[in-house]
This record gives structure tokens, C-alpha cells and sequence, in this order.
């Protein structure tokens, strides 16, 4: 169907995306990160954030074109001259705000699985949150 989209939709259509840029602005480089991590426990914890970052980018990709929009990928650059407390404390703010765009997409979606799979992606942001807040006290 063919036509102006919904204003609810365009909305949702934009914080998804806005997600689906911040899913993938650090994923590419995840597995280099945590190559460069000596502690076996904290390096796992890294890669944990990179598996998890695939699926929902996935998923938001998926919903996004369901809703007749068009997928934004980006792919950031490789964090340069940056120690590796410095990249994981953006992380946490990456994650911080991808949990309120997952919590806003999930009250404007009316489909109850949508929002269902929604919520269920914010409650793995923060657990994010609480795996990077150990990441970083053990880099500490």
C-alpha cells in the first residue's frame, strides 16, 4: 500500500532508526576492543554487548521496514586515540539512550508483540548498562 505514512508511524520509523544507528555505531568494532582486553571475565563481558547489538539491530531493521521505512545503517569509524575506558565510557551513553528510544518506540507501537519484543530490548540495555558499569570498574 502506497501513500503518505501515518505520522505515528514516521515517528516510530525515526527512533528506530535512530537505534539502529547507535546498535551498530560500535558493534564492527567490538571483537578488536576486546582483543585488546588481558582479563579473560571482562573481555567476555565486551563481546556479550556485540552479540546482542546484532540481534537487535536485526530486529530493528526488520520492524522499520515493516512500517515502510528504509533502514539507516551506519557503521562509525574506529575509535582513535582513545584508551579503552574512554570507548566503553561513550558505550554507556550509547546504551543509556538506546534504552529511552526502546522504551519510546515500545509506547507508540500498537502491535502488543512488537511492543512486547520492544521492551524486551530496552530490559537488554540495561543489562548493558550494568555489564559496561563492570567493565569499567574493572578496568579501573
Amino acid at each position: 500500500m502506497k501513500g503518505k505514512k501515518p505520522a505515528k508511524s514516521l515517528q516510530i520509523v525515526d527512533l528506530l532508526n535512530q537505534a539502529l544507528k547507535l546498535e551498530y555505531s560500535l558493534i564492527i568494532h567490538i571483537p578488536r576492543i576486546a582483543s585488546s582486553i588481558t582479563d579473560e571475565k571482562t573481555r567476555e563481558m565486551a563481546l556479550i554487548l556485540e552479540n546482542t547489538a546484532i540481534r537487535h539491530a536485526d530486529i530493528v531493521a526488520r520492524v522499520i521496514s515493516e512500517l515502510g521505512g528504509s533502514p539507516e545503517w551506519v557503521f562509525g569509524p574506529a575509535p582513535a586515540g582513545e584508551d579503552i575506558v574512554e570507548i566503553f565510557q561513550k558505550q554507556l551513553d550509547r546504551e543509556k539512550l538506546a534504552l529511552q528510544l526502546h522504551q519510546d518506540s515500545a509506547s507508540l507501537i500498537q502491535d502488543r508483540n512488537l511492543k512486547l519484543t520492544f521492551d524486551q530490548m530496552a530490559r537488554d540495555h540495561e543489562r548493558h548498562i550494568q555489564i559496561i558499569n563492570n567493565i569499567l570498574e574493572r578496568l579501573s
